[in-house]
């Protein structure tokens, strides 16, 4: 399966799932819930191992999934079954993406990712967290990443949107106008 139809299959999952949380009253639970059972099957070895034995069938994968969820809402129990029972569990990690992002939708949220040489101090992660809130209208949270190929500035990333405010960054943008000029 090629990642268009993985990312295509995964949203109308995550879709339905959500609509049924809303439904339930219990979307930040599910979210939160399949969040951390796809944590899990990205860090532990053993369970990731486990999920892609093609020796295993799809039932025995639910059992395993349902089993680490003992304590979980019923949906999300049930949701993770349906998904593992119809060949999908390799799907969850990214099920659980598209479930955030659905919930950080319907809760006015945007996530904005800021890439920068080294950790941004708390006065100014929450400058930009601010002003990108004023420019968007939404309440934003701020994903932070530290990138050495950054020689100064920030990258920030706002859904489709992307400032390029890095050194390199301007350099590049300097290098086409000074291309463009020449020719």
């Amino acid at each position: 399966m090629n990642r268009t139809d993985a990312l295509q299959i995964s949203r109308r999952y995550a879709t339905a799932i959500f609509a049924l949380a809303i439904a339930e009253k219990s979307a930040a639970a599910v979210v939160a819930e399949l969040s951390v059972l796809a944590a899990a099957m990205e860090n532990n070895k053993n369970l990731s191992d486990a999920l892609a034995n093609p020796t295993l069938s799809h039932a025995k994968k639910s059992d395993i999934l349902v089993a680490l969820m003992d304590k979980a809402n019923a949906l999300s129990r049930r949701a993770v079954a349906t998904v593992a029972r119809g060949g999908r569990a390799g799907l969850l990690p990214v099920i659980a993406g598209q479930l955030r992002e659905l919930l950080a939708k319907q809760q006015g949220e945007v996530e904005a990712v800021i890439t920068s040489a080294r950790t941004l101090s708390a006065a100014t992660q929450k400058q930009l967290a601010q002003s990108l809130a004023r420019a968007t209208g939404k309440t934003v949270q701020l994903k932070l990443e530290n990138d050495p190929a950054v020689l100064g500035g920030v990258r920030i990333e706002l859904g489709s949107l992307r400032l390029d405010a890095t050194l390199a960054g301007a350099l590049a943008n300097m290098r086409v106008q000074l291309l463009a000029a020449t020719h």
